[in-house]
């Protein structure tokens, strides 16, 4: 693996607390009156792990991919080869990247790679210079 990050949002949970508290709450009356048992266990646990996999993501680059993954790597998950990416411009802001699949938390800026097929891809992240060196040096062209 040539470079890896993992981009974190505290304010995603925040925004949740109010179903992470009242979710296990519905699941203990569940217990209690003994109905709906089933239901409100797969509730609770795709609600959490929804949660846990949108509050992070993950950059990894190796030789030949790059992987993005959230952070549990359950739902979102996008392998790009390399040799797909035409070329990749970093953009300052981490909404500066208009490609068709974003992955985006508040970050510094976003790298976004033009693909030959398919839609582009871009990412946020909070070192764009480690990137670009990277891709560089897999022989990625830099572009507009």
């Amino acid at each position: 693996m040539l470079y890896e990050e993992t981009l974190y949002s505290k304010w995603i949970i925040l925004l949740l607390l109010p179903p992470l508290v009242i979710m296990p709450i519905g699941l203990y009356e569940s217990f209690a009156t003994g109905q709906g048992v089933l239901i409100m266990t797969v509730a609770t646990t795709l609600t959490i792990a929804v949660i846990l996999e949108a509050m992070a993501f993950r950059v990894r680059v190796y030789e030949e991919v790059i992987f993005l993954s959230g952070f549990l790597g359950l739902f979102i998950r996008k392998t790009i080869r390399i040799d797909e990416i035409e070329w990749f411009a970093v953009r300052e802001g981490w909404t500066g990247c208009p490609a068709k699949i974003h992955f985006t938390l508040p970050a510094r800026a976003c790298v976004y790679l033009k693909r030959r097929k398919g839609w582009d891809v871009s990412f946020s992240t909070n070192r764009p210079e480690e990137i670009t060196e990277i891709l560089r040096s897999l022989g990625v062209q830099r572009g507009a």
